[in-house]
């Protein structure tokens, strides 16, 4: 009677860790994706056009307008972020219910971080280089050392906000995980007991 319940007992422990394996695999392919939203070479990319007619050479006509479009499309970035973070919280909040019901398990998701802060600060740093584009400063953006350190002072900028939020949703993923990993410890060392 006791081999039979230890060998039931193994048994669904060796299938808890191969689904709590199963869920971390899918759950970093989702990680690894989030953060190659949020990667340095996806915001350059995003970041080109306004580099490029920066360091055109004259007048920069029509450069407010590059300036708008791509902190729009430095927003949306940010946005798809979001969502990400939002399905990596349904994926990881359907499979932790499966696995309480199934193994008894107590797994819960922290919410997902708002990334309105970032948003926020984007806006801010939107607003304050602006002064730059204007027909105000026509001259000084015909320097190309001064529209260099421009450009280099947006990237810089722009990246700390992004590895911020990189920063903030990895914090909130290893605070959902690491409950996985208590979970199948103390499972382990009851196993074994």
């Amino acid at each position: 009677s006791m081999l039979g319940r230890i060998t039931q007992e193994q048994h669904e422990f060796d299938s808890s860790t191969a689904k709590i394996q199963a869920v971390r695999s899918v759950h970093l392919r989702m990680l690894r994706q989030l953060y190659e939203q949020l990667s340095a070479s996806v915001l350059k990319a995003q970041l080109y056009p306004l580099a490029a007619a920066l360091q055109a050479k004259g007048l920069k006509l029509g450069l407010r307008k590059i300036y708008v479009q791509t902190f729009e499309r430095v927003r949306q970035m940010l946005h798809k972020a979001q969502t990400s973070g939002s399905e990596i919280f349904d994926m990881l909040g359907g499979t932790f219910r499966q696995l309480n019901a199934e193994f008894g398990f107590s797994l819960q998701v922290p919410s997902v971080p708002n990334l309105q802060v970032f948003e926020q600060e984007l806006l801010d740093i939107e607003q304050r280089h602006l002064q730059y584009i204007g027909m105000g400063n026509a001259l000084r953006l015909a320097q190309p050392e001064f529209t260099h350190r421009l450009a280099r002072a947006l990237a810089l900028r722009l990246r700390t906000v992004f590895d911020a939020a990189a920063n903030e949703l990895e914090n909130w993923s290893k605070a959902a995980t690491a409950q996985l990993d208590a979970q199948l410890r103390e499972r382990k060392r009851s196993f074994v007991r």
